[in-house]
């Protein structure tokens, strides 16, 4: 992935500025859309289901954001099952980096002290190259932990493939 290290420098430098907690996984995509295109996608919470597995139906509570969409945001997700996960924006600059936490119980006990940034980066040979990081910390039982690890592979990969989809070469 060392193409990639570029565009991959200002969200890992959020990450470090925002937590304290371990990187867990990284994927990194060149995408064949414009910086702005795919930011306000993928920071449009009510679209979250179109690209995020086993999102079902998503909505943003702005009741404590400095502006809608923006620090202070909740990303709601309703997924399989009653539980309704929480995603708080940590820090927003469009079209740019995003930078959300879930709560503890959101992931089941598999991770703690979550933080996700994703940032979109202008590629110099067109199109734009996607940073989703997680951080964390894993459960400390091995099973819980290694499932936690599956979690974000799952989220982060499958979700990566949607946005690979959505914006295939035209």
């Amino acid at each position: 992935m060392g193409a990639f290290s570029d565009f991959t420098a200002y969200a890992k430098e959020t990450g470090a500025r925002l937590s304290d907690q371990p990187l867990l996984l990284e994927t990194t995509k060149r995408l064949d859309v414009t910086q702005q295109e795919l930011f306000n996608y993928v920071s449009d919470f009510d679209r979250s289901s179109e690209w995020i597995v086993g999102v079902k139906k998503s909505w943003t509570d702005n009741s404590e954001a400095e502006a809608p969409g923006q620090v202070g945001a909740v990303r709601v997700i309703k997924s399989v099952g009653s539980t309704l996960v929480r995603e708080r924006v940590k820090a927003y600059e469009a079209p740019r980096m995003l930078a959300y936490s879930a709560n503890d119980e959101a992931l089941l006990g598999l991770c703690f002290d979550h933080l996700s940034v994703m940032t979109c980066e202008p590629h110099p040979d067109g199109g734009t190259v996607i940073c989703w990081l997680a951080y964390g910390r894993l459960a400390s039982n091995r099973l819980r932990a290694w499932a936690g690890i599956k979690l974000f592979q799952v989220a982060l990969g499958r979700g990566m493939k949607n946005l690979e989809r959505k914006f295939a070469p035209r």
